[in-house]
């Protein structure tokens, strides 16, 4: 079962929930990221995106808090991609950050979400592909084996060898 750990993304950039929404679109930039982990005295609490940032560009004083998204929620490196995927469809949340031992890890977004269900599309159309050629193959040698043909050229070959 796949885990989280091998898809998430690494090197998370955060902000200070203290910060100046200029300080958070300014890092968005710098660090070419769509999203930003929001921390409170070292914990994850939200996240916001440029979604976010567009909204709530309202002053140069606003504060991340003030912009900040109520859908939030912090998954495990061993959460189970099928949990994600529930909470992406149940929950409508985009962006999952990854905490092990209080420490923020990674980041699971819907690219990430939707690479991984590429890649196992294309590893069952890989793994579909042998069995139907396997299958293909010994149905051939069989239907021939079994034919006139077949049976005069494998007993004239037993014969000579006898």
């Amino acid at each position: 079962m796949m885990k989280i750990r091998n898809i998430m993304t690494k090197g998370v950039v955060t902000i200070d929930k203290n910060s100046g929404i200029m300080e958070a679109a300014t890092q968005m930039i710098s660090k070419s990221v769509s999203s930003l982990v929001v921390f409170d005295k070292n914990k994850p609490v939200a996240i916001i995106s440029e979604h976010d940032i567009v909204k709530g560009f309202v002053s140069k004083k606003t504060k991340v808090w003030d912009i900040m998204g109520d859908e939030f929620m912090i998954v495990s490196p061993l959460t189970t991609f099928s949990e994600i995927t529930k909470s992406l469809r149940e929950r409508k949340i985009q962006r999952f950050p990854v905490v092990e031992d209080g420490k923020l890890i990674g980041l699971i977004t819907e690219t990430d979400i939707i690479q991984a269900t590429r890649d196992f599309t294309r590893l069952h159309q890989i793994v579909q592909e042998a069995i139907l050629t396997i299958f293909g193959l010994a149905t051939a040698f069989f239907l021939f084996y079994f034919s006139p043909i077949g049976a005069s050229i494998f007993a004239s070959y037993f014969i000579r060898k006898i």
